[in-house]
């Protein structure tokens, strides 16, 4: 009699912890001075509360993007092959997607349409998108150097790019700052500087401690340092909101709160380990919901803005405490709402596309092969 294959169903854990790093990505946005601009109108309240709760909001989602590479990192660490059609696939959604925000933005606001403005819309423009697709092509030969180290060694790699990538940029930044120098001969990740941590030096280091908490972990022996681990994750949302605060200059991602920079590496790898250690067992839901992850990073600032034609997001911004806790609220459910919903939908059209690259042998490999090549 043959033997039934039980399928093992998909924890949720990590799952929710990307559906709350989405959250976490439409409060950068909604608060951020130079896209909605959350932040900026909070100050201008003069409520004192309110604008301690945007910032601090927002020195708690900054390590969204840090948290996606970690779980990159933790899921295909040890898996060498390769799927070049999903690379295409993020890159043909993200174009789309521009395509959708080009027409709804200049629809609502009475512009005309051109050709060329279409198409240019359709060329994927997201730096996350084109350092996570470098990443993925070349993750596999990180894989391979890796692979043959031990814990020890593979620590000792994570503590010399702890010190150059996180440590030194941390404190030349800081020090530039403050002082108004300029030191572009000191740096260590670019000569221009180290660019807030949008680079993929940060992206394949992220990755490297994702990959090691997958194969060796921390190590702790008692179960209750997970919660020691989430109140010092939020600890140092406190700490740089703090700073923020009180030294203007050392504000933004060109500041404390670069995805390169002590605190902001400490925050997330300290969330990420936590949630690895939390057991919420499979929730289909939770695990349908996050696939929408990705559509819902593109989508919400579209749905932000279109929902400002009804919301007065300005005025509530610059309200009381209660009125930008609120205006928070609207546009964070709401904003994912819509853009999930949407995605949901999207993936039903886009679904046909992308099975024919994930079948389309030129679009797959396995870097292993190239090994078997050199025997």
């Amino acid at each position: 009699m043959a033997e039934k294959i039980i399928k093992k169903k998909r924890k949720s854990n990590i799952e929710l912890l990307r559906i709350i790093c989405t959250f976490m990505v439409i409060c950068l946005h909604m608060l951020n001075p130079a896209v909605i601009g959350g932040i900026k109108y909070a100050k201008l309240s003069g409520s004192a509360e309110g604008y301690a709760f945007t910032n601090w909001i927002f020195c708690l989602s900054i390590v969204a993007v840090d948290i996606f590479i970690l779980i990159s990192g933790y899921f295909m660490i040890e898996n060498n092959k390769r799927k070049l059609g999903k690379a295409l696939n993020l890159l043909f959604v993200c174009g789309i997607y521009g395509l959708i925000k080009y027409l709804v933005i200049n629809l609502l606001a009475g512009n005309t349409i051109t050709v060329e403005n279409i198409l240019y819309s359709l060329f994927p423009k997201s730096y996350y998108v084109f350092l996570y697709c470098t990443l993925y092509i070349i993750s596999p030969y990180i894989n391979r150097i890796v692979s043959g180290m031990d814990e020890k060694n593979y620590r000792r790699l994570l503590i010399v790019g702890f010190v150059l990538f996180c440590l030194w940029p941390t404190l030349i930044d800081g020090y530039r700052i403050i002082n108004g120098r300029n030191l572009t001969e000191v740096f260590t990740i670019a000569r221009s500087g180290n660019d807030g941590g949008f680079t993929i030096v940060n992206f394949v280091y992220m990755y490297l401690v994702g990959g090691y908490l997958k194969k060796f972990g921390f190590h702790f022996k008692k179960k209750g340092t997970k919660y020691i681990e989430l109140a010092v994750s939020i600890g140092c949302s406190v700490l740089t909101c703090t700073i923020s605060m009180l030294v203007p200059k050392l504000s933004g991602t060109n500041g404390i709160l670069g995805y390169e920079t002590v605190f902001v590496v400490i925050q997330a790898v300290t969330l990420f380990d936590f949630f690895t250690r939390i057991d919420i067992g499979s929730s289909s839901f939770i695990n349908f919901l996050a696939k929408s992850s990705f559509g819902v990073f593109l989508l919400h600032t579209t749905v932000i803005l279109i929902m400002m034609k009804w919301i007065d997001v300005r005025g509530m911004f610059s309200g009381d405490f209660l009125s930008i806790v609120l205006c928070w609220l609207i546009l964070l459910v709401g904003s994912f709402i819509v853009s999930a919903a949407f995605d949901i939908l999207a993936h039903f059209v886009m679904t046909p596309v992308s099975n024919i690259w994930s079948k389309t042998k030129l679009f797959n490999f396995d870097s292993g092969d190239f090994a078997k090549q050199e025997k």
